[in-house]
């Protein structure tokens, strides 16, 4: 069978796909996802307590760059407005991320009831511009390296300690490292 056209066979469809690799619109060289991911640096900022919460805050940005200070004091603002009453099924216990990236990051996580993660995003052209993202935002992948270092501690230290929840043991482990 040559090229990718259909053929008929006994009554039947035989195709067969291009190669990927020479598609061009899967050209690897020119796709924007080419040389996109460079490292960042999270780094562990402070403790915080917000009312009954307890924040960690973290920056993230680019090693070379850092995170501008009036970004990291408006992350911290939008958690305090962000996150609910503590009760029952909220538990006090949160962090936040201010990433400095081609637009200013804001976001606010907090864990709820046994095992959800639920987060508050903001993001705008400028500091004094973020708002709301759109509820089906999430992450990017160097905001996950963090998110992925706070899951693995909430399940160690809070619901999977063979010893019983400890909130201090999870509020007191920090992320600092490259992404």
């Amino acid at each position: 069978m040559d090229g990718a056209n259909a053929r008929m066979r006994a009554g039947s469809t035989v195709v067969k796909p291009p190669a990927a690799r020479h598609h061009r619109a899967m050209s690897v060289a020119s796709s924007p996802l080419a040389h996109a991911y460079h490292q960042r640096l999270g780094t562990f900022v402070s403790d915080e307590r917000l009312g009954p919460w307890r924040l960690k805050l973290y920056g993230l940005a680019a090693p070379e760059k850092g995170v501008r200070p009036e970004l990291l004091e408006r992350t911290l603002g939008l958690a305090g407005e962000s996150l609910p009453p503590v009760d029952d099924d909220h538990h006090g216990a949160a962090f936040a991320i201010a990433h400095d990236a081609r637009f200013p990051i804001a976001l606010i996580y907090w864990w709820q009831d046994v095992n959800e993660l639920h987060s508050r995003i903001y993001a705008g052209a400028e500091i004094d511009q973020l708002a709301p993202a759109p509820e089906t935002a999430m992450s990017c992948v160097w905001e996950l390296g963090i998110v992925e270092f706070e899951r693995r501690a909430w399940i160690e230290d809070v619901i999977g300690n063979p010893d019983g929840p400890d909130l201090e043991r999870y509020l007191g482990r920090r992320f600092d490292g490259l992404i």
